[in-house]
């Protein structure tokens, strides 16, 4: 008998700390892999034969041989051919893999300014969907392992646990569509993002509570699943059936995006990857209260929501029990119990959990924060990341307005950036100072400045550059290479005259 695996499980077999095994690509005739139900045409291997790992086989006479380049790009699968070229990936899948923990240290010792622009090809900018959820497994193994541990200092993940965590993420990737914006790689950014704030956190001297870290990186990860590349408002004008999912009091797509995240999560397949996250009521409930507030309140386009959000900010600021109405989950319980499988008898068993506190309100504010933050990250970044999702946000917008779903944004795209930094995003910086280390604080405000100081410099111009761009289907790195130009020739400008 024959054993076959997928491309996460053999990946994966490979690291195997204490087997070895002899694994062989199928063929059969000229086709490579198998036709999979629901997943299209995949990649497969036969296990040949296993065996105890030989210590010897990590070691050879160069000590300096075993360490692994973290410039090694990580670039595999049919996607990575269409996005690279033949030649490009077929290189690339010469070289050794990566460990997860070698690709979260890589991940987490970015800059925040250039994240996704670090000279590794292991942590650059990429929309590989392979190697980005390569890289979104990495991190969430390394929280996982961290909540492991905490409950057991000797805990090991299990490999089915392992596996389990590639499948999801590799799930959850095929709920990102084809939008300009909100898509896989944005989702991955905003999950970079999360995993670097939460980084600087803990540099700043803040002991992280494992679970909530785990907690915050799945919510980024999975906060825009499904998402249409329309917002709520074009979703209910046009009468679309997720509009008639939810009342109007629930943010649609983030609504949307949870259930999504919890259908999957909760799916039989993935028994061991759930009893890791949530063995227990009190993880249920701290898992399931992090994600709904974290993604519940990436609803940003809703004043009143936005508005509450600073009161629940302002409010925590004290040490009074807030008022009960500024509870963010109190139209939420029942689908919150539902989701991850509370019995209504938790209420009884753990009442304090289901108040309004002050220390609860801290917290509740703490995940929106960091949330916000991290979904909007690329405006407190480089001018290279601002003007990147920027254009691409515009591109999204712009094929609504093909569509006739909303007016040509192009009309009021330069001056609703600098009312967003004006209104949203620097008061959003100023808010996070409670966060971070001051250091950091000034960073992300001087990063915002610096944007829209650009953006009211050239914002004309970049608009009407990708104006031409959308207009004249140009492929999206050669309008980069110009937009990316405008920032940077002024910033060289600016330096040569202070060094004069």
């Amino acid at each position: 008998m024959k054993i076959q695996v997928a491309d996460i499980t053999y990946r994966l077999l490979q690291d195997a700390p204490t087997a070895s095994f002899v694994m062989t690509k199928r063929v059969e005739g000229d086709i490579v892999g198998v036709q999979v139900k629901g997943k299209g045409h995949q990649a497969t291997y036969w296990i040949e034969r296993a065996g105890p790992r030989a210590w010897d086989s990590y070691v050879n006479d160069d000590p300096e041989d075993v360490k692994r380049d973290v410039e090694t790009p990580i670039i595999s699968s049919k996607k990575s051919k269409e996005n690279y070229g033949v030649k490009e990936a077929d290189a690339a899948v010469e070289e050794r893999n990566y460990t997860s923990e070698e690709i979260y240290d890589a991940m987490s010792s970015q800059d925040w300014e250039n994240l996704g622009h670090a000279s590794s090809s292991l942590v650059g900018a990429t929309d590989d969907s392979y190697s980005l959820g390569f890289r979104a497994g990495a991190l969430l193994e390394h929280h996982l392992l961290c909540v492991l541990q905490e409950r057991d200092p000797n805990a090991e993940m299990s490999l089915s646990t392992k596996i389990q965590l590639n499948q999801f993420v590799q799930e959850v990737s095929e709920t990102y569509g084809n939008a300009k914006f909100h898509n896989w790689s944005h989702a991955n950014h905003v999950t970079t993002s999360m995993n670097k704030l939460l980084a600087v956190i803990q540099e700043g001297g803040e002991e992280l509570v494992p679970l909530n870290s785990f907690s915050l990186v799945f919510a980024a990860l999975v906060h825009d699943a499904g998402h249409t590349g329309m917002s709520n408002k074009i979703l209910k004008d046009i009468d679309h059936p997720l509009s008639k999912k939810f009342d109007d009091s629930i943010p649609i797509a983030e609504k949307n995006s949870i259930n999504i995240a919890l259908n999957i999560l909760f799916q039989d397949n993935f028994s061991s990857l759930r009893n890791a996250i949530l063995p227990g009521d009190m993880d249920k409930i701290e898992f399931a209260r992090t994600l709904f507030q974290s993604i519940l309140i990436t609803d940003i386009a809703t004043p009143d929501r936005v508005k509450l959000g600073i009161e629940r900010y302002k409010a925590s600021q004290g040490n009074e029990d807030p008022d009960a109405g500024l509870c963010p989950l109190s139209n939420h319980i029942s689908d919150l119990f539902d989701g991850v499988g509370l019995e209504e008898s938790v209420k009884d068993e753990h009442p304090d959990e289901f108040v309004v506190t002050s220390s609860g309100l801290k917290r509740c504010v703490r995940n929106e924060h960091l949330m916000l933050l991290s979904d909007v990250g690329h405006l407190c970044q480089s001018w290279e990341n601002f003007i990147k999702w920027n254009f691409r946000l515009f591109k999204e917008l712009m094929d609504c307005y093909r569509k006739k779903l909303c007016d040509n944004p192009r009309e009021t795209w330069v001056q609703g950036q600098i009312d967003f930094f004006d209104k949203y995003i620097i008061p959003l910086v100023e808010r996070c100072r409670i966060l971070f280390p001051e250091e950091f604080s000034e960073a992300l405000l001087t990063n915002a400045m610096n944007n829209l100081k650009l953006w009211t410099i050239f914002g004309v111009q970049a608009t009407n550059m990708m104006t031409l761009g959308v207009r004249n289907d140009e492929r999206e790195d050669a309008v980069l290479v110009d937009l990316y130009g405008l920032g940077r020739d002024y910033l060289e400008r600016i330096e040569s005259k202070k060094s004069k």
